[in-house]
């Protein structure tokens, strides 16, 4: 990396290097038949006991009570003198890249996404901290999600050497200090996957409802929607995209909790980033969804 995130908020350039591959565990797996067949959707059933097929209507449920606990809350960067949100965007795309090229699990970047903004709502920073406590939090997220997370060296290498390690471990206790050591959160990330279950998507669907998530991720301004309305909208505006009817079925609207009526405006506002995605500077979201691991799903057109 020839410039650090200080330029990159001035020309938008910084693109994270390749970085070694790292061991993997492989995701799919068979096992036997579950003990109990007593779920709300048939198409859920699964040989995989990790996938809790029979609790997956507690857990959701549980998972959408707490959704509003440890995060932060729509218009906090007006507290923030020296960063915008602009400048907030672009560390986040910058960080869906580095994520992408370390191959760390989907629940490490919105676990990441969430570290930041709220510590970003309790404590004004100057923006040449941005990065920092971008990577710092980077680091917490991945040593809770990851079984591998990226060596303290690493980070210090994609900032282009800009912080120590002292400096980013530094960065890693002030956060969870501030955050009282809370990181456990909802995910919206598993909502998709809950709801993208109920619907039967197709992997490229889901690829393509994943890409809207994402980069509703980055937006500030997608903050004011709870994690679930933006997995559902993202769901429902991928049916509208691909032209799926019907649009929100009954199994989708008891399963969410949300009516169609309910998704509009957030799906209206995350059509409006998908519209914008090819004119916006930010790339990485678009550039990670381009490639054939996601079947190109960022060169959807709109129908």
């Amino acid at each position: 990396m020839s410039t650090t995130l200080q330029q990159e908020l001035e020309n938008k350039e910084n693109i994270p290097p390749e970085n070694k591959p790292r061991p993997s565990i492989p995701r799919d797996r068979t096992f036997g038949n579950d003990l109990t067949k007593a779920l709300s959707y048939s198409r859920e059933l699964s040989n995989d006991p990790q996938l809790l097929d029979y609790y997956s209507d507690e857990i959701y449920q549980h998972l959408k009570s707490i959704e509003s606990l440890n995060r932060a809350k729509f218009g906090f960067m007006k507290f923030q003198s020296d960063i915008t949100e602009k400048m907030r965007s672009v560390l986040l795309d910058w960080l869906v890249e580095v994520h992408h090229k370390f191959k760390l699990t989907t629940e490490t970047l919105f676990l990441t996404v969430n570290l930041i903004d709220r510590y970003l709502e309790k404590i004004p920073i100057s923006r040449s901290r941005l990065q920092l406590i971008g990577v710092s939090a980077f680091l917490i997220a991945s040593k809770y999600e990851d079984i591998y997370p990226p060596e303290i060296r690493d980070l210090v290498y994609i900032t282009d050497n800009a912080f120590t390690n002292k400096e980013i471990l530094q960065g890693e206790i002030e956060i969870l200090k501030k955050l009282e050591y809370n990181i456990t959160v909802p995910s919206a990330f598993r909502f998709l996957e809950r709801l993208s279950r109920v619907a039967g998507c197709s992997e490229q669907q889901y690829a393509l409802s994943r890409y809207l998530q994402e980069l509703a991720l980055v937006d500030y301004k997608m903050i004011k929607y709870s994690y679930s309305n933006l997995a559902a909208a993202a769901i429902y505006l991928m049916f509208k995209i691909k032209n799926i009817k019907p649009e929100w079925t009954n199994d989708l609207r008891r399963a969410s909790g949300y009516t169609e009526d309910q998704l509009k405006a957030c799906a209206r506002d995350m059509c409006m980033l998908f519209q914008n995605a090819n004119k916006s500077s930010l790339k990485g979201v678009k550039n990670k969804f381009s490639s054939a691991q996601f079947f190109h799903v960022a060169n959807t057109p709109i129908l």
